[in-house]
This record gives structure tokens, C-alpha cells and sequence, in this order.
């Protein structure tokens, strides 16, 4: 449980930071407002491992629960 724990930190640092950095880009008036791909990409790897995470924690609580049964 602490490394998904761990991993929700991760994933709320790294919206955190592209955040301000979106907003420093908008209040400089450089005309580069939003995120860029890195951002982007980085942002949807953390989703991905977060739901590759979920979905082997569902997957070794059912196998453990079948396996109370046999």
C-alpha cells in the first residue's frame, strides 16, 4: 500500500509542477500558454502506471480470494 502511496505523491508533484509552469508561460506573455508534449507525455505515463498499478492490485486481491475458495 505505501508504494501506491508513494506513487500518488509522485503523480501530484508532477501535475503541481506542470501547472506552474503552465501558469508562468501564461503570465509571461510569451504566447505559449498550456502544457507541452513532455509535460503531456509524462502526465499520461503516471496515468498509465497508475492504472497498471490498480489493475494488479484487483487482480492479486481476486486470485488470492479464489484461491481461499479451492
Amino acid at each position: 500500500m505505501s508504494h501506491l502511496i508513494a506513487l500518488h505523491l509522485l503523480l501530484l508533484s508532477a501535475t503541481d509542477q506542470a501547472r506552474d509552469g503552465a501558469q508562468r508561460r501564461l503570465h509571461c506573455g510569451d504566447g505559449e500558454a498550456g502544457l507541452s508534449t513532455l509535460e503531456i507525455a509524462v502526465i499520461a505515463l503516471g496515468l498509465f502506471l497508475l492504472a497498471g498499478a490498480a489493475v494488479l492490485a484487483l487482480t492479486t486481491a481476486t486470485n488470492s480470494r479464489l484461491n481461499l475458495i479451492n
